[in-house]
């Protein structure tokens, strides 16, 4: 059987390149450590399209692993060397599903690196609509900014694509409590109920069930706490004084409540000891 003219000249040009590194870093190895520079450098698409031919997965992998290599130095304008390095990785193979984990979450530092993070792994979820992974990486980088709206968002997809672990549902219950958004979680979760098979994620559920419950009903007491006094109550004692409550509830995760003010509205929220 003949073989493709071109593939044989793309893998023997891979071939030629293979020996001369064991050469090359020979030769680098005659200088002194003052004289070695690092060079920061990417190949061009174009270029690497070209040679690249139907071996592109692994010129992919080979620029993958020099982005892995490189990880550990400090180089110059970090952020956008490394992003380039596995944003060209995956121009060539989109499949490549760690290098927007890299990209994406391990590279980026600050809140400004870290929304560019957002951004490359947009595209990856664009290029693999069904990897689980890629929302949750992004929900993982809004929870570092502390964006808890979106991480619900994301982390809400990601638990809907297959393969997604268990886990992901139940958590969202923590998110909407973070979010100042009770009420929301609690009827997500018990319209998924209705979908659980799993008697021992069925009782996770149904616990932290409970303990939305007792929040959003202390919040409600809260609000008639100041529909009654005209000011908010300082503790959730003040709500037992005024016998808008019995007693303050126990916790189903055995940590207790208390109130603690927003920041922004200033308006006392129902938080759990965690």
């Amino acid at each position: 059987m003949d073989v493709d003219i071109e593939s044989r000249k793309t893998l023997k040009t891979i071939c030629i390149l293979l020996l001369l590194v064991p050469l090359f870093s020979l030769h680098l190895s005659k200088f002194s450590v003052q004289q070695k520079k690092k060079i920061y450098y990417t190949s061009s698409m174009d270029y690497l399209e070209l040679i690249s031919g139907s071996f592109r997965p692994l010129f992919a992998e080979m620029i993958f692993i020099k982005g892995i290599l490189g990880l550990p130095e400090e180089a110059p304008d970090r952020m956008s060397y490394f992003l380039n390095l596995f944003n060209t990785s995956i121009d060539l193979d989109p499949k490549l599903i760690n290098a927007y984990f890299l990209g994406g979450v391990v590279v980026p530092t600050g809140k400004e690196e870290v929304t560019t993070g957002i951004k490359f792994l947009k595209k990856g979820m664009a290029l693999n609509p069904s990897e689980w992974r890629i929302p949750f990486w992004i929900g993982f980088n809004y929870l570092e900014l502390g964006v808890y709206s979106k991480v619900i968002k994301y982390y809400r997809m990601a638990s809907d694509l297959p393969g997604s672990p268990p886990y992901l549902k139940t958590n969202l219950a923590f998110l909407y409590y973070k979010a100042n958004r009770p009420q929301e979680g609690l009827l997500y979760l018990k319209g998924l109920c209705n979908f659980i098979k799993d008697n021992h994620i069925l009782k996770i559920m149904k616990n932290k069930i409970k303990w939305l419950e007792k929040i959003v009903n202390l919040e409600k007491k809260i609000e008639e706490y100041r529909e009654m006094h005209g000011v908010w109550p300082l503790n959730l004692d003040d709500l037992v004084k005024r016998k808008l409550i019995k007693e303050i509830p126990d916790d189903p995760f055995g940590k207790g409540y208390y109130l603690e003010k927003d920041l922004l509205s200033g308006i006392p929220k129902v938080r759990s000891k965690f």
